[in-house]
């Protein structure tokens, strides 16, 4: 689902204000931190004309409905890469020394963030194994004074939704050495450092039939993809059988859409996804884009029924077709109309 978890760090200098905030912030809690908050970028500046912003008071600024939104969206710590209208959410990578102006920056703009605090696939394998010491290591990167601060405020507030633990834990780049119990402990280690964090993993299409014999103890949500594939197109189908899962597991739902390749599969030996249905290529045989009534049908068929509604993910071609936006726009006033849902386990 994720293949690259990066942007451009740009670090600055902190700007006064923001030393004021973090000053009050980290009164409740005067731990010694690995990372001095000097170390932290400046204020966010204006993804539009690239003015600097004040720090805003963290007071809640999110509104209450279901967030929506693609993974990616995000170019730098202060920029969107579109938008970010109709979206009010996204997933994106992210960095201890940007991630206060990150959440600041977001909730400025009245978007809300799933962060990705360890999710790299590569730095998480030793010798082809997954290696929960580095994974460890990775999220205590984060584990300063200012940092945490601004991960409650965001949480308090509604700018953060959760973090990604992991993402598809099913696949093989893992090396087989992980199952719930794993995950269970990724869970709980995370949680000792951001308790109020929400805490989940994101899998592929077939990700829902991972180790169906286990349940989750800790963990709050999972996010499960749809894809054409699946069931030939049978989104009410698969919405059933995943929130049913979703209730055994003990876990709340998060939803997604494959846009890029979750449409309908172009076999026919050209590879040209032209054919009825089809909307141009996936990004890898015989994937084909969703089409844009695809994407407004079984969007709307998902929004609400989980804690967020996801695109996987961000493509400044995908996104620029104006039918497409026509289809994200229309789903945006669907996901407005549903209550937020925390992503917190039951």
């Amino acid at each position: 689902m994720i293949h690259a978890l990066s942007y451009v760090v740009r670090p600055t200098r902190l700007r006064t204000g923001l030393l004021i905030v973090f000053a009050a912030l980290a009164a409740t809690n005067c731990g010694t931190d690995p990372v001095s908050p000097s170390t932290l970028t400046d204020s966010p500046a204006d993804p539009t004309t690239g003015t600097v912003m004040d720090s805003p008071t963290l007071a809640s600024v999110v509104s209450n409905t279901s967030p929506f939104g693609p993974v990616g969206l995000w170019n730098t710590a202060t920029t969107v890469s579109y938008g970010p209208k109709p979206f009010s959410f996204s997933q994106n990578a992210n960095n201890p020394s940007n991630i206060v102006t990150q959440i600041s920056t977001a909730r400025s703009m009245g978007q809300r963030l799933v962060l990705a605090l360890s999710a790299s696939n590569t730095n998480n394998v030793t010798n082809g194994k997954f290696d929960i010491n580095k994974w460890k290591n990775h999220i205590n990167a984060y584990n300063t004074t200012a940092i945490r601060n601004a991960i409650a405020a965001g949480v308090s507030d509604g700018t953060i939704v959760g973090n990604m633990l992991l993402d598809e834990p099913e696949t093989k780049r893992w090396g087989g050495n992980i199952d719930k119990r794993v995950i269970d402990q990724l869970a709980s280690f995370a949680k000792n450092i951001f308790p109020s964090l929400p805490q989940g993993i994101n899998h592929g299409p077939p990700g829902y039939k991972w180790h169906t014999e286990q349940t989750y103890k800790v963990l709050d949500y999972v996010l499960y993809q749809y894809n054409w594939f699946i069931t030939t197109g049978d989104v009410n189908a698969w919405r059933n059988t995943v929130l049913a899962r979703a209730k055994t597991d003990g876990v709340r739902p998060a939803l997604s859409l494959n846009v890029l390749d979750g449409g309908v599969q172009d076999r026919s030996g050209t590879y040209d996804c032209s054919g009825s249905g089809q909307a141009g290529k996936g990004t890898y045989y015989p994937n084909c884009q969703m089409t844009p009534t695809q994407v407004t049908t079984w969007g709307k068929a998902l929004v609400g029924s989980g804690c967020f509604l996801l695109l996987w993910k961000y493509n400044g071609d995908y996104m620029r077709k104006s039918a497409n936006q026509t289809a994200f726009s229309q789903l945006a006033s669907a996901a407005a109309s549903k209550p937020r849902q925390s992503c917190k386990r039951p």
